[in-house]
C-alpha cells in the first residue's frame, strides 16, 4: 500500500503505520515560528523583500502540493463510484478532464488569494514522514488494483493532508501580511531603510 509511511516494523515486512500528521517541513516551520518575524521594522528592505519571496514561494508550494491533493481525492473517489456503478476502467479514462475540470469545486481565481500559477513551485517541500509522497507517487497509475478500503484510506489521508496545507498557507499568510505592511508603510513613508 504506497499511501501511508512504512514504520520500522514495516521495513521488515511487518505493518504499516497510519501517519504522523504532527511535524511539518522544516522550510515551512522556519517561516511560521515567532522569531521570523521578530524586529521587521528594524530590517533593510532588501532583507523584508528576500523573507517575503521566501514566504511567497513556501505558499506556491503549499498551493501547489494541495491542488495535487484536491485532485487526487476526486481522482480517487471517482474510481470508487465507477466500481460500485460497474463501469470500466476506460470510462473513467474518458471522464478525468471533467472530474477535473473547474466544476468539481476545487479553488478558482475567484476564491483564492491570488490568481493561481499554473507553473510547478521552484522549490520542494519535504516532511520528515514523507507524506508528500501522497501526492507526488505513481499509485494513480494502479488505481484499478487498489482496494476499496485502500481506496477508503488513502481519500482519508489525501483530506487530512489538504485540510493541513491549507491551514499551514493560511498561516503563511499572516506572515506575508505582516511583512508586507511593513514593506508598505516605508513606501507610504518614503523611506527605505
Amino acid at each position: 500500500m504506497p499511501f501511508f509511511r512504512r514504520s520500522a516494523a514495516a521495513d521488515r515486512g511487518d505493518t504499516l503505520a497510519p501517519p504522523d500528521w504532527g511535524v511539518i517541513t522544516e522550510r515551512v516551520q522556519r517561516l511560521l515560528a515567532p522569531a521570523y518575524l521578530e524586529g521587521l521594522d528594524a530590517r533593510a528592505l532588501d532583507e523584508l523583500r528576500a523573507m517575503h519571496a521566501a514566504c511567497a514561494e513556501a505558499e506556491l508550494a503549499l498551493s501547489y502540493y494541495r491542488r495535487l491533493a484536491q485532485a487526487r481525492v476526486e481522482i480517487i473517489e471517482a474510481e470508487r463510484a465507477r466500481r460500485e456503478r460497474g463501469g470500466s476502467v476506460e470510462e473513467l479514462v474518458a471522464d478525468l478532464p471533467r472530474i477535473l475540470s473547474a466544476d468539481s469545486g476545487r479553488s478558482t481565481i475567484a476564491n483564492t488569494r491570488s490568481a493561481p500559477r499554473t507553473d510547478p513551485p521552484t522549490i520542494e517541500l519535504h516532511w520528515p514522514d514523507h507524506r508528500e509522497n501522497l501526492v507526488v507517487d505513481s499509485s494513480l497509475a494502479h488505481l484499478p488494483a487498489l482496494d476499496l478500503d485502500e481506496l477508503v484510506q488513502t481519500i482519508g489521508a489525501l483530506h487530512e493532508f489538504e485540510h493541513e496545507l491549507s491551514d499551514l498557507r493560511t498561516q503563511l499568510h499572516h506572515v506575508i501580511d505582516a511583512i508586507e505592511r511593513v514593506i508598505v508603510g516605508r513606501r507610504v513613508a518614503g523611506t527605505t531603510g
